[in-house]
């Protein structure tokens, strides 16, 4: 049977292809050092003077990794990317780094402009604020929902930003999270208006009603009304706000179902007490079981019948005793 040889154009093709992924990185990694300053080991960087065609991929591995080493936390793939927005001739490459900040940055700013825009409506006012969602319709109750979903948007918008800009500073940004940003500004959004309209109560509850705009004066009607937009930007800027009240809302109505706090630790006393009963239980025949090994040894060894009498008596003393019956603490006792 032939042997079948090797295709050496798609080895050559693949070796070309790494190849060109490192000297790639490798120049960018050069770049960033030069820029933030860091000196370079000549004799490490020596292959890279040479023509591309003319570097080895065992020579450009070497390098490579002390490069990677001298731009720590920066990595490589981002500092690449970083190089390709430089050469891009997009009119909006000055807003960021990367399209996914240039994206975020249009939204923060599409949204402050909403917020601003929908604040000026007639239907946005200190009286509408301290509505619920229940109490308005039309187009008051529409206009007044966008006003709080564009605080929303503000918030998650400028925590997105916040995020990623501490990232791209390290260098250490990580495309593949990308959607997980997207996601997470959809979740501040929810989160913004629940906030905003459903849990208000649990921030602080009772500040719409006690307030009365027409005998209060301004500055306790501002307290008033911006209750709302501040909480919206809040649940923006961190669903996990929400997230954690929804967890405490559940666990409160699983303890209505599940009994009060004495009743729990009463169950947890008394299956402590049956497991130590049991425990007891195995402890007991295992001795039993290790005396019965015992006397059948020394009647092998021919013992005398006193001392198989007395450890007769030893074992039956073992198999008689009643085991402790479990102690629960009750009220009262």
């Amino acid at each position: 049977m032939e042997t079948q040889k090797p295709d050496l154009a798609i080895i050559s093709s693949k070796t070309t292809s790494v190849k060109e992924v490192l000297l790639k990185q490798c120049k960018a990694m050069i770049s960033y050092s030069l820029k933030v300053g860091k000196s370079l080991d000549n004799t490490q960087v020596l292959p890279l003077t040479k023509g591309d065609d003319q570097i080895k991929v065992a020579e450009l591995i070497p390098a490579y990794n002390y490069l990677v080493a001298l731009v720590k936390p920066a990595q490589p793939g981002t500092l690449v990317l970083f190089d390709q927005n430089r050469e891009s001739k997009s009119y909006f490459r000055t807003l960021g780094p990367l399209p996914i900040v240039r994206w975020f940055m249009l939204l923060s700013i599409l949204s402050l402009l909403a917020l601003i825009l929908t604040s000026l409506s007639s239907n946005v006012n200190d009286k509408t604020m301290q509505m619920s969602m229940l109490e308005g319709d039309g187009i008051q109750q529409i206009e007044r929902l966008a006003f709080l979903l564009a605080a929303a948007s503000v918030g998650a918008s400028f925590y997105a930003l916040f995020k990623m800009n501490g990232f791209i500073q390290q260098g250490t940004f990580d495309m593949k999270y990308a959607s997980t940003y997207w996601s997470r500004f959809v979740l501040g959004l929810v989160a913004g208006v629940l906030l905003s309209e459903l849990f208000v109560g649990f921030v602080d509850s009772g500040v719409s009603s006690a307030v009365d705009t027409t005998s209060q004066g301004k500055d306790g009607a501002s307290s008033a009304y911006l209750i709302k937009p501040i909480l919206a930007i809040l649940g923006g800027f961190s669903a996990n706000l929400v997230y954690r009240i929804l967890s405490r809302l559940i666990e409160a109505v699983e303890s209505v179902f599940k009994g009060s706090a004495d009743e729990m630790v009463a169950n947890k006393e008394q299956q402590m007490a049956m497991e130590s009963t049991l425990n007891e239980g195995k402890l007991k025949n295992a001795s039993a079981g290790n005396l019965l090994s015992l006397k059948q040894k020394l009647i092998n060894s021919k013992v005398s019948q006193s001392v198989l009498d007395e450890l007769d008596a030893s074992i039956s003393h073992l198999i008689s005793t009643p085991l402790t019956p479990p102690t629960i603490n009750k009220e009262g006792e």
